[in-house]
């Protein structure tokens, strides 16, 4: 609800008639119904807008500080820029010929831009050419990499989502692995061979877990306790159902590995597809704020939330988000206690995720100004 809907509704409620509304404020019925209506231009300046609102809400006892906060709200969303305009130039080459060209110099004008015409396209060629080269290279490193690394197995896999205290069954082929991420780790689950048990007549699974690279042996319907000190957290794998080139794994998430541990950098981390890796957004709001966000360019829910309102934004490549008053949200990303800005101010921050420009393998949790 806008600050306007909030007003009209107020005097509706009390029955009070516009004109009775503008006797006993002093204000004409044309500024009440432009306050009423969110059409804020009829006034000289946002200090006349916010002074009528205050008045206003005050004569109708509709709290100015909500009705403030929802204006700012409301003029938070008129400015915003969406994602893809900000990437786009704002400057034209046009307009500078429009603005400078002159009759006279038309003819040298041609001549200069056939000539950066062909000056642009050697270029270009030039630098396809490097870039090609740099690729080959990057390629060949990550190639490298993953070959000899013990942190990434040398399978396909498949990246999954795990919830803390949530079980969660996962269908693995034989040969392939399943992927998730714990507190910024990626954990993988190698298949490497089911077999039958001739003894029981049921089936056994080998199991290699990364990183760490170890090895372990599962039975039917008995759960295995993951644990090794590079892994964050504990887990426990269950061997639910099986075939002979397929297995139903049943994946728990437990306890911190080391809850206390300060070696790891909750915003980067080393995985074999950053592609698959999440930015994760938590928090609470400890006041009543204005909030508005963007899901990889997409939008989200936007409006005045009460205190105490939780926060979980999940995203592959990018959050937008902008906050009325930054000192009212508690927020945590990727593990990492962050503060978007202080008490009192407006919040507008794009958290987008960079890949390392040396090991592709690599990346961090950038947070800029929108």
């Amino acid at each position: 609800m806008t600050a306007g809907q909030l007003l009209k509704k107020a005097r509706e409620d009390r029955r009070i008639p516009l004109r009775q509304a503008a006797d006993d404020t002093k204000i004409t019925s044309r500024h009440l119904q432009a306050l009423e209506d969110d059409n804020y231009m009829v006034f000289p300046g946002e200090t006349y807008a916010l002074g009528f609102l205050t008045s206003y809400a005050t004569y109708l006892e509709v709290d100015p500080e909500q009705i403030k906060r929802l204006y700012k709200g409301s003029q938070l969303t008129e400015t915003e820029t969406p994602l893809m305009e900000l990437m786009q130039p704002t400057v034209r080459v046009s307009d500078y010929i429009e603005r400078f060209a002159k009759p006279l110099l038309i003819v040298p004008l041609i001549v200069l831009a056939l000539a950066l015409i062909i000056y642009f396209v050697n270029s270009r060629t030039a630098t396809d050419q490097t870039s090609v080269s740099e690729n080959t290279t990057d390629s060949s490193a990550v190639t490298q990499f993953t070959r000899n690394s013990t942190t990434v197995p040398d399978v396909e896999s498949d990246h999954v989502k795990l919830q803390p205290g949530r079980p969660s069954p996962h269908i693995i082929k034989k040969g392939r692995a399943i992927s998730f991420s714990v507190q910024n780790t990626e954990v993988f689950v190698v298949m490497r061979d089911i077999v039958a048990d001739a003894k029981t007549g049921g089936y056994q699974a080998s199991v290699e877990i990364y990183p760490g690279r170890k090895k372990f042996t599962l039975n039917e319907e008995v759960p295995q306790d993951i644990s090794d000190s590079a892994i964050p957290r504990r887990f426990k794998v269950t061997l639910s159902g099986v075939t002979a080139n397929n297995a139903k794994l049943v994946i728990e998430l437990g306890e911190e590995e080391n809850p206390t541990s300060e070696t790891t950098t909750p915003t980067e981390t080393r995985v074999s597809n950053p592609d698959n890796f999440l930015i994760r957004l938590e928090g609470v709001l400890t006041g009543d704020t204005y909030i508005e966000y963007f899901i990889d360019g997409k939008p989200g829910k936007r409006g005045l939330m009460k205190k105490d309102t939780p926060l979980l934004l999940e995203a592959n490549d990018s959050i937008q988000i902008k906050i009325g008053d930054a000192g009212d949200v508690k927020l945590m990303i990727n593990g990492k206690s962050e503060v978007l800005g202080r008490k009192g101010s407006v919040a507008n921050k794009i958290i987008r995720k960079v890949r390392d420009p040396v090991e592709q393998s690599k990346f961090k949790v950038t947070i800029k100004d929108a």
